[in-house]
């Protein structure tokens, strides 16, 4: 699949209020997958204890899940007190962690690594669910020139000396070459997936284009299961395993 670096306007999904009442409705066992899925994400990079760990947010294609995925691995590895976190959104075609977390876009990473603003101006600090955020910032034509060079590599390794889990969300790697850019200079790469949607053919080329790249895949998250059709009396939820072996469709 050849990419082109330009992603279409996300088509709302009919179901997604239904699905947020189902999230706020059972937060608790949420949380409790979320936690499940941070345990074996940190266990899965070995560092020693003065660098960070850095770990990439990416699916194949859009709409699969990833800013939700990293802004809940945040909250899970904030819900340590002693953790130093910080998610940081390295969409810079479709950014959406403002959006979620409903404050300003910039500014943001681009504004820091173009000299505009300090990192304190660039980022903020989530008190009360203790983990930092640095929205994508003011839009620029080239998003490869931030991401591919020396300069993004200083910055991870910036991160890396002031936080303990960096979480880099990022665009589909099926679609825009960004997150291969620099998926090697981190500590491996998270796919999400989503069920009913994502599929095995997308899933394995995804890992082939991440493998390419030489990035280390920690694991795969599927989202968005309905659990209710299995009885468990559960709307929506998420599970999280190794390779391939997450349950997507063969459509």
């Amino acid at each position: 699949m050849a990419k082109n670096n330009k992603l279409k306007a996300r088509r709302r999904d009919p179901a997604s209020r239904q699905k947020i009442e189902l999230v706020n409705e059972n937060r608790d066992l949420v949380r409790e997958h979320f936690n499940s899925a941070r345990i074996n994400i940190d266990y899965s990079i070995i560092k020693d204890a003065d660098n960070g760990k850095v770990f990439v947010i990416t699916s194949g294609l859009q709409s699969e899940g990833k800013t939700f995925c990293s802004i809940n691995l945040a909250r899970a590895f904030g819900n340590i007190q002693e953790n130093k976190v910080i998610v940081v959104d390295c969409d810079l075609h479709a950014p959406k962690l403002h959006r979620y977390l409903n404050v300003p876009n910039k500014p943001g990473l681009t504004d820091f690594l173009s000299n505009k603003n300090t990192f304190p101006e660039s980022c903020f600090y989530n008190q009360k669910e203790n983990f930092h955020v640095m929205t994508s910032g003011t839009r620029v034509p080239n998003s490869t020139v931030f991401l591919s060079g020396k300069l993004f590599r200083s910055f991870l390794r910036m991160l890396r000396k002031q936080f303990d889990y960096i979480i880099i969300d990022t665009p589909p790697v099926l679609q825009v070459t960004d997150a291969c850019s620099f998926a090697a200079h981190t500590d491996g790469v998270v796919i999400v997936t989503r069920a009913g949607q994502s599929t095995k053919p997308a899933l394995k080329q995804t890992i082939e284009t991440l493998e390419k790249a030489q990035a280390t895949i920690l694991g795969t998250i599927l989202n968005d299961v309905d659990f209710s059709k299995q009885g468990y009396g559960y709307g929506y939820g998420y599970s999280y395993g190794y390779g391939t072996e997450g349950d997507t469709s063969d459509s």
